[in-house]
């Protein structure tokens, strides 16, 4: 039987049930922000199944200042307890990603831009947890994460003392945290949206839509989406929206239900869901049909249209919303639903002034003067920098999206691509001064079976012939994981909370210093596929971020 071990590894860092904790350190030192985040992972093995494994945990003071009942001020110093253990488990890759989109089950074409080949299994949903775990098997990884905050640069410690059958290991996480403050996401920062699939929530929690339970839970991923720097959401129209003698209507009182729940959140911006899809759903159509009525638009579809955004617009005036609402169409146009997009994206405009358009576009030049917020996704950017760069300069604005590609060596959030790839999404904007938004579809977006594969939906048990045409990259799909009754965080959304906590760093520095900043940029980050992907080097380049950051403070 192998002797129990532990050891600490950097949360960035991918890790295996495979991973020998010897590969780790029993001293671990990084840098962090005040008021925002530090985290490190435990790798456990030599485990007994069914036996518990302890947590100890020793941590630094804190000061805090207390009024007296006259109204004198005392500081007081205790431990800081404002800690979080999360056991990490393991998710399934079947099928790598594709060198340019999909997988290589269907492209046939080998991504060599991958942290390992499948198949395999890595780390990545985070389940909160107490400071006595039992062991399933032999080994186990874990996440310790605290909140970290300070006037002038400390370095702050917690003693790890983990024990299992009779054996202790001690582990040490410092870190050296910096009075340059990152407050929580709001609506002056960058924009980020991950939508939720409304009716997998229900499903997945046992919930009915609309019920006071998928509400409940509806919060709740919104307030995880937020803990991680989302600051807008998507709203479906089916949820404020009811057929009534096959006309929509719109229900005021389940979008002031919805609305509360943005606010109570503290997510500013929303995206109105998408009024309209392709015609029978097919990819090529040229036509497009209004979701709820499926009219056709060039057609009757578009006085249908113009009804529902009549409806709306009424609602955002009277709540004083129409300045944090942008309106969606339909979703990733071509160029043969130009003629489709510019006629409903016109009805949205007429009916709905002030209000931006913003759409998942893949069209450009066609349906220019249709969108207001283009999103293409990030190597499309690029690749057409000009063109948006120009519509930009017309007064449009640029978000941009991932979803099953850019793949290959793009930044994308994929589970068999490096966690820091997510943390340069975060960094872009630094460069890219036109770009202020970001969209990813898979906030948590699966089928009810896709939880157990995440690549591609289970066929029924008499099924033979399962279908990977579809599949989509595994992790795409979700970077919230359903729990019971709860939303479970993953490190893929964690290493995007910290890129756009850089961010705020980022752009703070470049208004005091744009040429400093610049270069240090460089040195990590010059494209969505070029990029450092070694994470000591990153390290080291966010110290000195925080370092500039807080001199300039």
């Amino acid at each position: 039987m192998s002797q129990f071990e532990a050891a600490l590894f950097d949360e960035l860092e991918p890790l295996y049930p495979d991973t020998d904790p010897r590969e780790g350190t029993d001293l671990y030192i990084t840098a962090a922000p005040s008021k925002a985040y530090a985290g490190v992972h435990i790798m456990l093995s030599g485990l007994t199944p069914g036996k518990y494994v302890t947590f100890e945990v020793s941590a630094p003071l804190r000061k805090t200042v207390s009024v007296k009942n006259d109204g004198t001020k005392v500081e007081v110093h205790e431990a800081d307890h404002r800690w979080k253990l999360f056991e990490l488990l393991p998710l399934p890759v079947e099928a790598n990603t594709g060198g340019v989109s999909r997988t290589e089950w269907l492209c046939r074409d080998v991504n060599d831009s991958v942290i390992r080949r499948a198949p395999f299994m890595v780390y990545d949903v985070l389940r909160p947890c107490t400071n006595v775990v039992m062991a399933r098997g032999a080994v186990m990884a874990l996440c310790f994460r605290c909140k970290v905050d300070t006037e002038v640069v400390e370095l702050k410690k917690w003693e790890i003392t983990l024990s299992h059958e009779g054996i202790s290991r001690r582990l040490t996480f410092e870190v050296e945290v910096f009075p340059a403050e990152v407050q929580e996401a709001g609506p002056l920062d960058h924009k980020y949206v991950n939508w939720l699939s409304c009716r997998g929530i229900a499903d997945y929690h046992n919930a009915p839509l609309f019920s006071q339970g998928w509400y409940d839970m509806f919060e709740k991923y919104l307030r995880l989406g937020k803990y991680g720097r989302q600051n807008m959401a998507l709203l479906p129209v089916e949820l404020y929206f009811d057929l009534c003698d096959g006309m929509p209507k719109l229900n005021e009182e389940k979008l002031d239900r919805l609305v509360d729940i943005l606010d109570r959140v503290g997510i500013h911006w929303v995206e109105g869901g998408h009024f309209a899809c392709r015609k029978d759903g097919e990819w090529e159509a040229v036509q497009a049909e209004v979701s709820m009525t499926h009219g056709i638009i060039p057609g009757d579809g578009e006085a249908e249209l113009a009804n529902m955004c009549r409806q709306l617009y009424a609602y955002l005036e009277k709540r004083q919303l129409t300045g944090r609402w942008l309106q969606s169409f339909m979703d990733e146009p071509l160029d043969g639903l130009a003629e489709a997009y510019t006629a409903g994206s016109r009805v949205i405009k007429e009916n709905m002034p002030g209000v931006l358009v913003l759409d998942a576009t893949i069209a450009r030049e066609s349906i220019a003067g249709g969108v207001d917020c283009w999103c293409p996704t990030t190597n499309k950017y690029e690749k057409y920098q000009d063109f948006f760069d120009g519509q930009h300069g017309k007064g449009d604005h640029i978000f941009v999206y991932t979803c099953l590609d850019p793949a290959g060596n793009f930044c994308n959030r994929f589970l068999d691509q490096e966690r820091i790839r997510q943390v340069w999404i975060g960094w872009a904007p630094a460069l890219y001064d036109n770009v202020e938004g970001y969209l990813h579809w898979g906030g948590m977006f699966m089928n009810k079976l896709d939880f157990y594969r995440l690549s591609v939906p289970l066929p029924d048990i008499t099924d033979y012939d399962a279908d990977r045409s579809t599949c989509l990259p595994a992790g795409d799909a979700a970077v919230m994981f359903p729990g019971f009754h709860e939303v479970y965080s993953s490190t893929r959304l964690e290493a995007h909370r910290i890129g756009f906590e850089d961010l705020v760093l980022l752009e703070r520095v470049k208004k005091q210093d744009p040429a400093w900043t610049a270069e240090l940029i460089s040195r990590v980050f010059r494209r969505y596929d070029d990029y450092e992907k070694d994470v000591a080097v990153y390290r080291k380049v966010r110290r000195l971020l925080l370092e500039r950051a807080s001199n300039l403070s």
